[in-house]
């Protein structure tokens, strides 16, 4: 680890890595911030582009992405009332771990699982 706050016996919330990993909690959550990294979208395009995500879990999902600082809400103009979401600088942040999150997974993915031997 690069610092002592990752040398602990236990999980600490200020240990980065649990810092991290409690930022992208949460079942969709990845794919939520998968879909702002290409930048702001409306409560309706986010909706078109998970159509098995309900609109109660990603308002959720939204509310704590915007709690923990990594996006933001804003109000447009006109009616009927619309909202755009997009990634704050911090959530701009997590770009490289989810990359290499999928990058990670797709390479553990390719090699086949080891199978007990019997003797």
């Amino acid at each position: 680890m690069p610092d002592a706050r990752g040398r602990t016996r236990r999980p600490e919330p200020d240990c980065p890595v649990e810092v991290a990993l409690a930022a992208i909690s949460g079942r969709w959550t990845t794919l939520v911030l998968r879909e702002l990294m290409a930048g702001p979208r409306s409560f309706g395009e986010l909706r078109e582009a998970m159509p098995t995500l309900s609109a109660k879990v990603l308002a959720e999902r939204l509310t704590a992405l915007a709690a923990r600082g990594l996006a933001e809400r804003t109000a447009l103009p006109g009616f009927p009332p619309r909202t755009s979401h997009r990634l704050t600088p911090r959530g701009e942040q997590l770009r490289p771990l989810l990359v290499e999150l999928y990058r990670t997974g797709a390479a553990i993915a390719a090699v086949p699982e080891a199978r007990p031997t019997t003797l």
